[in-house]
């Protein structure tokens, strides 16, 4: 039985019921570990004894096999048995084990469990695709202890499975109330979601409140941020989903205006910037800025700015259409919105697409 076949293989009685799952803290956006800081200090626990845990690489959409990422959820594996050949929605959350607070990071649909032997089949790919070395090579660089990484079982590695078009992932961390409760639950638990844990995400509408209207912060809180970074944690681009994009895209777009029209990595002319790709389309340009982050939200607010620098500095009009290209997630309905919106209102020639990894299909322009 191929891989396909394997992935194809679902029990027709299983229902996506909605579940929530804690993740190892990551700074890195669950692309590659990010090291010591965060974790849990519990000796018991492998990431108290390790430095890392296996949900680091959750978001790592570089490595697909027949459409599908692999990854791992401790809650799961728990009760690993109970849960394979079923599939679920799930709504991830983490702890930052510095400062205490949880955050909801999104929420991957569509998520199938997958039993042993099927585990121990994509650890073997990944180890013949040099991946497996790669990823024992990332827990060393950022300072974690990678011994006895090699020797896990595959389902200790991999025992989920699902499509990046399923990935619902907040570009910030989104940091939980106090009164959430998700603060009540257990350590590692596959929790069955319910509305009260429900939180209204900030994306409604804007609202001013003055400093004075502000609540004090904490000092202690203002002391612990201070210690340990002045930021919240973010998504980060996929170097691979980058290239790939790139070379997906650089060949269907050489079928519509040929090779003689396509230009990658071109000069702008100033400050040693490139821009991803320009086609020259007649007498006009059209410039492509590619980014691999697991949000399209992200993708786009750190296209938008180059795209019209590349375009417009310093008192120019170099192309006639800027085009920012992703890979296909599952928050594309307010990307497209969005793209529009500002098309619009600025009358900029704006524009947004979509490669998908699995089909290698372009999407049409938004």
């Amino acid at each position: 039985m191929t891989f396909k076949e394997i992935g194809n293989k679902i029990d027709s009685t299983a229902k996506n019921e909605k579940r929530i799952a804690r993740i190892t803290w990551n700074e890195n956006g669950w692309v590659k570990p990010s090291g010591l800081k965060g974790k849990s200090k519990n000796k018991k626990t492998h990431e108290g004894q390790f430095g890392y845990g296996h949900e680091e690489w959750l978001f790592d959409t570089s490595k697909l096999i027949d459409g599908f990422h692999y990854g791992f959820l401790e809650p799961i594996r728990k009760q690993q048995k109970a849960y394979t050949n079923n599939i679920y929605n799930v709504w991830l959350y983490t702890i930052d084990s510095i400062t205490k607070k949880r955050y909801w990071i999104g929420e991957i649909n569509n998520v199938e469990v997958i039993d042993d032997n099927h585990a121990q089949k994509i650890k073997n790919r990944y180890i013949e695709n040099n991946w497996h070395n790669e990823m024992q090579s990332q827990i060393i660089d950022c300072g974690a202890n990678a011994k006895g990484f090699s020797e896990w079982n595959g389902v200790d590695l991999f025992n989920i499975k699902f499509s990046p078009r399923d990935i619902n992932f907040n570009s910030a961390y989104f940091e939980l109330p106090k009164n959430s409760k998700i603060y009540e639950l257990s350590r590692y638990t596959f929790a069955n979601y319910r509305e009260e844990f429900r939180t209204d995400k900030l994306d409604n509408s804007f609202t001013f409140i003055s400093d004075s209207e502000k609540k004090p912060k904490n000092n202690e809180d203002a002391i612990i941020k201070n210690s340990h970074y002045n930021r919240t944690p973010k998504a980060i681009e996929v170097t691979y989903v980058h290239k790939a994009i790139c070379d997906g895209l650089k060949t269907i777009l050489k079928s519509q205006y040929g090779s003689e029209n396509i230009s990658t990595e071109l000069d702008t002319g100033y400050s040693n910037n490139r821009i991803d790709l320009v086609i020259k389309n007649n007498n006009e340009y059209i410039f492509y800025e590619i980014k691999a982050y697991n949000s399209t939200r992200t993708s786009i607010r750190e296209a938008i700015g180059q795209l019209i620098e590349y375009c417009f500095w310093i008192d120019k009009e170099n192309a006639n259409k800027l085009i920012i290209v992703s890979q296909k997630l599952g928050d594309l309905d307010d990307a497209k919105n969005y793209i529009k919106h500002i098309r619009k209102k600025l009358s900029i020639p704006i524009y947004f697409q979509t490669y998908d990894l699995s089909t290698k299909e372009l999407s049409e322009e938004y």
